[in-house]
C-alpha cells in the first residue's frame, strides 16, 4: 500500500501526524483528494469535511479554513480549526445548525452588511461539517 506523510496543525495543536493512503478536503474552491505522487500546491482550505484514510483506518475531521500544502510525499493541512469526529456531540451539532439556519433565515431591522452574510454563511458550513462527521 503506497503511504504519503498527512499532517493536521492548528494554531493550538498537532492534530495528526501519520501515514496516509487517500486525503480528501474542502478547498477554497471545491473539494480536493490527494494520493501519494501527487503534485506540489499550496491552496487556501475552505470550511467542510476532511476524511484520511490510514493503513489504520479512516479519520474524519471539520476543518475551518487554513492552508493546504503537498510538497513532496507529505501533505500539510494548517488549518483554523480542526475537530475530530470522535469529539462531536451530534445533538449539539443538530442544534448548531438549526440556529445558524435560522440566523440565515432571520429577517434583521436593517439590511446585513456582506460581512455579515459572509459570517453567516460560514457558520452555517462549520455546522453542516460537524454534524456529517457526527453521522459517520
Amino acid at each position: 500500500m503506497s503511504t504519503f506523510r498527512c499532517r493536521i496543525v492548528t494554531p493550538a495543536d498537532s492534530v495528526l501526524d501519520e501515514a496516509a493512503t487517500y486525503a480528501t478536503f474542502q478547498a477554497h474552491d471545491g473539494q480536493r483528494g490527494v494520493m501519494r505522487g501527487a503534485s506540489a500546491f499550496l491552496t487556501k482550505l475552505g470550511v467542510g469535511v476532511c476524511r484520511i484514510e490510514t493503513p489504520k483506518g479512516v479519520r474524519t475531521y471539520a476543518i475551518d479554513g487554513g492552508f493546504a500544502q503537498m510538497q513532496g510525499d507529505t501533505l500539510v493541512l494548517l488549518a483554523d480549526s480542526a475537530v475530530s469526529s470522535d469529539s462531536v456531540d451530534g445533538a449539539t451539532a443538530e442544534r448548531d445548525l438549526a440556529a445558524a439556519n435560522e440566523r440565515a433565515r432571520a429577517t434583521p431591522a436593517q439590511p446585513s452588511t456582506q460581512e455579515q452574510r459572509l459570517d453567516i454563511e460560514r457558520a452555517q458550513a462549520r455546522a453542516r461539517a460537524r454534524v456529517a462527521i457526527s453521522r459517520r
